[in-house]
């Protein structure tokens, strides 16, 4: 009498599905009422499993049609699937297999952001089908009932999602992640194809702009940043948090690094500009950014006026003045963060402290008066984006400009440059002639 499994329980009265097919049958185990499916396939062993059914004759037809959608799987070089996985089964699977692909150097792999947001993609995913996980072949249908084709999934997040993202470059990322799990299901031959996804329309890049702060703001927020980290009630390592953090804040707004390039900045990345002398030479210095730090992975060399403010968190570290030249930092400590844990150079600030920092200052600038942290999406990107704005202003170069902060000059151009009426007067001027008689209605000539 043949087993269930060479390990396990004696198979009672197997019942050939079709004649003479020794390896297709349905049996009964001693201890369940249920009868159980046995066969044996060529190309993946055995498959076992329950029909769910106690009588035989629907047991027989679940049987024959596990058989037949087998052979069809088979013809199409498809993987069987043993057992009866559904959609949201693999995306562990697919989840490990992107983790493996994380680099330290951007463009090689992704980052551990990147991974980090495509695990909340595929969590929007679970709830466009309803947290519903359906079998694999019905994956081109989703929502409640069915009702509604996954290639929709951009309308549905954009109108009918709990809390629609503010722009369809986020609905497209999200897009994108959920094409690379189906891509992912067809590589690994579990689907015949990949389901139709529609991308929505991207917005334009001047609405995709980063609000910034003008000049008027930023000055109107120093004396409140000044005051939340002097605050006298604070502990110990608060205050050293929140001056940590007011000093990323000035290098940021002075220098154009990203976020990220600041937070994994190292002593050894910094080094005096050897070409200046007199009082530039004790402003001005170089910044080295690594390719593994930096959004492009192209290493840059950004010329930065912020000593003053190095030397501030060099003195927030503990770390003694070393040496003739900036930023005089001994050689036990050129591999130290920057911006590091308080007594804990090897070790970032961490992602918390940012975090609750920013909220706490957020919520001091506004009971200030400062309403442009309500009215606009003020970020720690906004630093950065300020600090090419003003430059701008100033009529730096923009080929210079761009090679400085790592951009392009289309994005100069297109992303950062702002229009204010407010301080055109003299260029909007130029070549404009004004006639004092009030009577003469005539229009201004230009020479």
């Amino acid at each position: 009498m043949p087993r269930a499994r060479e390990t396990g329980s004696w198979v009672l009265d197997p019942i050939e599905v079709f004649d003479g097919e020794k390896d297709l049958y349905v049996y009964k185990r001693p201890t369940s009422k249920k009868y159980q499916l046995y066969l044996k396939t060529l190309s993946e062993g055995v498959i076992r499993e329950s029909t769910k059914k106690d009588n035989l004759d629907e047991a027989l037809e679940y049987a024959r049609d596990r058989w037949y959608e087998i052979q069809s799987r088979q013809r199409s070089g498809l993987k069987i699937i043993k057992k009866e996985k559904l959609l949201f089964d693999f995306v562990d699977e697919f989840l490990e297999a992107e983790k493996q692909r994380i680099e330290v150097i951007p463009k090689k792999g992704i980052t551990k952001d990147t991974y980090r947001q495509k695990r909340v993609h595929l969590d929007w995913l679970r709830q466009f089908y309803g947290s519903r996980s359906p079998k694999l072949m019905q994956i081109f249908f989703g929502g409640k009932g069915n009702k509604t084709s996954v290639s929709e999934y951009g309308v549905w997040r954009r109108k009918e999602s709990k809390t629609p993202p503010q722009t369809n470059h986020t609905i497209n990322a999200e897009i994108s992640t959920i094409r690379g799990f189906f891509n992912y299901l067809y590589q690994q031959h579990l689907i015949e194809q990949t389901p139709s996804l529609k991308s929505v329309k991207n917005e334009a890049s001047e609405e995709l702009r980063r609000d910034y702060l003008t000049l008027s703001e930023w000055k109107r927020m120093v004396p409140t940043l000044n005051a939340y980290r002097k605050d006298k009630s604070i502990t110990a390592r608060q205050k050293y948090n929140r001056n940590v953090l007011y000093y990323a804040m000035v290098v940021m707004i002075n220098s154009g690094l990203r976020k990220g390039e600041i937070k994994q900045l190292k002593w050894s990345d910094l080094e005096r500009n050897p070409v200046l002398k007199g009082e530039d030479a004790e402003i001005h210095h170089i910044i080295s950014i690594r390719g593994a730090t930096t959004k492009t992975g192209k290493p840059r060399r950004v010329n930065s006026p912020t000593q003053a403010y190095f030397n501030k968190l060099r003195e927030l570290s503990g770390i003694s003045k070393t040496g003739r030249h900036f930023p005089y930092i001994p050689s036990s400590h050129k591999d130290d963060f920057v911006l590091c844990k308080e007594g804990k150079g090897d070790q970032p600030l961490g992602v918390g402290t940012w975090n609750r920092c920013w909220q706490e200052i957020k919520e001091r600038v506004i009971n200030a008066g400062g309403d442009w942290m309500e009215n606009k999406n003020i970020t720690w990107y906004s630093f950065r984006h300020s600090a090419i704005s003003f430059a701008v202003q100033r009529g730096v170069n923009h080929l210079k400009l761009a090679r400085n902060v790592g951009t392009g000059l289309k994005y100069i151009d297109g992303v950062y440059y702002h229009h204010e009426s407010e301080m055109s007067t003299n260029e909007l001027n130029k070549g404009r002639t004004f006639f004092t008689k009030s009577s003469e209605l005539i229009e201004p000539q230009f020479d």
